[in-house]
């Protein structure tokens, strides 16, 4: 008999800490994540992604960069740009925010009158709190008052931070 009641009390433990994916919800509702590329290249950026459904996220970024987009290059007189963006993610394999995604959003740099709306493709590890992420990504620069400026964008970002 109380034999069973450990293995009663220990399948209870083990479907408890499946019961999210059994729910259809997430163990993570928010994120909170920094590209450690852009910090090795002295820029700052933050996002912030909130779980929308079982299988799509939403993410705002916010950063202040003196390094234009996929260029090596900096601002004239080093000085540093606002940068405003946000991106809908859909995961193809797994709960949102886990393993494979695709997204589509835009990022905006005001100060340079910029837009780019972007695809991206990634893939997150979540290991509650820690979340990890590569992303590609690819866009079109549109420069709002001088057209001759045009161009498309690219990069890759490797995403560290926490999940709640």
């Amino acid at each position: 008999m109380k034999k069973k009641i450990v293995f009663f009390v220990a399948a209870a433990i083990l479907l408890a800490g499946m019961s999210y994916p059994l729910c259809g919800q997430s163990a993570v509702h928010f994120a909170v994540t920094s590209d450690i590329l852009e910090i090795l290249d002295q820029d700052y950026q933050g996002e912030i992604m909130y779980v929308t459904t079982y299988r799509s996220a939403f993410a705002f970024r916010l950063g202040y960069y003196r390094t234009i987009e996929d260029s090596k290059d900096t601002y004239p007189g080093n000085t540093r740009h606002w940068e405003l963006g946000g991106r809908w993610r859909y995961f193809l394999v797994d709960t949102a925010p886990n393993l494979l995604f695709i997204g589509a959003g835009f990022d905006n740099r005001p100060k340079i009158n910029t837009i780019t709306p972007l695809g991206e493709l990634g893939f997150n590890f979540t290991f509650k709190p820690f979340i990890i992420g590569i992303i590609a990504f690819g866009g079109y620069e549109v420069h709002v008052y001088n057209s001759d400026a045009n161009r498309f964008v690219k990069g890759i970002e490797i995403r560290v931070g926490f999940g709640l």
